[in-house]
């Protein structure tokens, strides 16, 4: 869509879930999905995502419902570890309050782009943004293991190198994307 009305511009992209140094590799721009740590770089939240515990239907079926997330240290779990506390997963709850649990990651993954595959399969479950699975759970092929239960929102962030100059390509772009994640269906408003 950013192409079609932009025909001038091409853009070059880089997918990583490493942080990666925006001024020493020459990025214009990052969007990030992480605490962001105190830099010189300017960020701009976007929108806040929502977490939920999904795993398929095999998965359920053969090791059963969860009914609190303290059952979460007796299952097979997926476990990204580019997180600060990867094994220790924070869920809360409306009326029951928040629950830390400490999960054995049969699992362990450094790319998001494993998880979904390895829950079709039924290997494990995982705490994953609404973004990633969506599409799995409207058509049954995951299943939130929890409801009621998330983990703590997330925060998609803008980054730019520091500065106010911005050439015009990468300030379309800015501007672009803050307003698709305003208007997109899965993200939640900031505030």
């Amino acid at each position: 869509q950013f192409l079609a009305q932009y025909p001038e511009i091409s853009v070059d992209i880089h997918l990583s879930d490493s942080q990666v140094d925006l001024v020493g590799e020459g990025f214009d721009l990052a969007l990030r999905i992480a605490s962001l740590t105190d830099s010189s770089l300017r960020a701009k939240r976007l929108c806040n995502i929502r977490r939920i515990l999904v795993g398929a239907p095999s998965y359920e079926n053969r090791y059963g419902k969860l009914s609190h997330p303290q059952d979460l240290s007796h299952h097979h779990t997926i476990v990204f570890s580019h997180l600060a506390t990867p094994h220790l997963w924070h869920l809360k709850h409306p009326v029951l309050g928040d629950y830390t649990v400490e999960v054995q990651g049969r699992i362990v993954v450094n790319n998001a782009d494993i998880v979904v595959p390895a829950l079709l399969a039924g290997s494990g479950l995982a705490i994953q943004p609404d973004f990633v699975v969506w599409e799995e759970l409207k058509a049954g092929r995951l299943i939130n293991m929890l409801p009621g239960w998330e983990a703590p929102l997330i925060s998609l962030h803008l980054v730019t190198p520091p500065g106010h100059f911005r050439p015009a390509r990468v300030r379309v772009l800015m501007d672009f994307l803050t307003d698709q994640f305003r208007n997109t269906s899965w993200a939640q408003p900031i505030g």
